[in-house]
């Protein structure tokens, strides 16, 4: 439809100056410069009025894996009078997923597009770049062009719950795990009672403190038979690649969101270690804001020079004696780790392995 539009207009402008060239009239010769300057000024604004050009989102800074909100990229230019219409279509990183809103106000030239964003993958993904078509109102000329701006978007870890995981354990020091079978995150000898906080476990309610107080009182049990816990991830890059996700390390950070958020509850002070990442201690005391800890855990990625396994060692030297030390391994490396945590178990320490 455009080539037709700029061929009947060229065609006309030929028409009009060739007959007032045959025939000396000057109407027609003003006629024919109206649709050249027309076409040439069009030409002229498309090509040069998407200079400066900028765009302005409406997006959140944060998103959990799996949530989806409503964004809008507006793209500003510096033509004025609604001469150069704009359409602009939102690019993005593998880890966000864009769906176009459509709305009875927009108009495929408006400059403003509404989207549905969806956090696919945690991690920091991006908005943009934004690719520009641009059109005169006649709809002569059309260039394309790309707006190199980009918007940074933190997709945290969605909490995961770890099956096979046990609050119980402790290190060489500590009791032994079995003899608490049954009494998940609680110790054996009872402290006392106190007021019920929230999160409290229904089954540790304290009936009769409960009545006679008028309000919620739980049983206290002591904990220090419950060993804090280091969770030891492996960063080296030896986990499973699809392009640039690795869908079993991803998996890893989704289980360790889970078991850091719970931790405070169990009253169980927790420490993270990994192969390149500073150590990161978690205590009930210091547990304030949990989107703090997630924001950490979605920057982390499996890119360390060396296996956690090389570090293990000073683990066991450093925390043995009273930590219950977790191993998250790829799933393909589960028989090297085992067989190293095995080693220790023999010695006495709590080593398990998670892959």
């Amino acid at each position: 439809m455009r080539e037709y539009k700029l061929t009947a207009l060229m065609a006309a402008t030929s028409f009009l100056l060739c007959s007032g060239l045959m025939t000396n009239n000057r109407q027609m010769y003003w006629m024919a410069s109206v649709l050249g300057a027309l076409m040439l000024g069009s030409y002229l604004l498309v090509r040069r009025g998407a200079r400066d050009a900028s765009v302005v989102r409406q997006c959140p800074p944060e998103l959990m894996e799996g949530e989806t909100v409503e964004a809008q990229v507006e793209v500003v230019l510096r033509a004025r009078g609604g001469l150069l219409w704009a359409q602009a279509e939102e690019t993005t990183s593998s880890g966000l997923l864009i769906e176009p809103l459509e709305t009875e106000q927009s108009t495929p030239f408006s400059g403003v597009v509404r989207y549905r964003l969806t956090a696919l993958r945690r991690g920091e993904q991006r908005l943009g770049p934004v690719q520009l078509k641009l059109s005169d109102p006649f709809g002569l000329f059309i260039q394309h062009q790309t707006i190199e701006d980009t918007e940074p978007i933190l997709v945290l870890p969605r909490p995961v719950v770890l099956p096979n995981w046990n609050w119980e354990g402790g290190g060489r020091g500590r009791f032994v795990a079995s003899t608490l079978r049954g009494r998940r995150g609680e110790g054996t000898d009872w402290h006392g009672v106190r007021p019920y906080i929230p999160g409290d476990p229904l089954r540790r309610i304290h009936w009769r403190a409960t009545a006679r107080h008028g309000d919620w009182h739980v049983k206290e049990f002591e904990t220090s038979q419950l060993a804090p816990t280091v969770i030891a991830l492996e960063q080296a890059p030896t986990w499973r690649a699809e392009g640039d996700a690795y869908p079993d390390f991803d998996q890893a950070i989704r289980h360790i969101a889970w078991i850091a958020l719970e931790a405070p509850r169990q009253g169980i002070a927790l420490i993270l270690i990994g192969s390149n990442l500073p150590e990161v201690r978690l205590t009930p005391e210091t547990y304030a804001d949990p989107r703090t800890l997630l924001r950490q855990l979605a920057r982390i990625q499996p890119d360390a020079k060396h296996s956690i396994l090389d570090d293990l060692p000073r683990l066991i030297q450093q925390y043995g004696e009273r930590y219950r030390i977790a191993l998250f391994a790829p799933p393909q490396e589960y028989g090297v780790f085992q067989a190293r945590a095995q080693s220790y178990q023999a010695q006495g320490y709590s080593v398990e392995v998670y892959a």
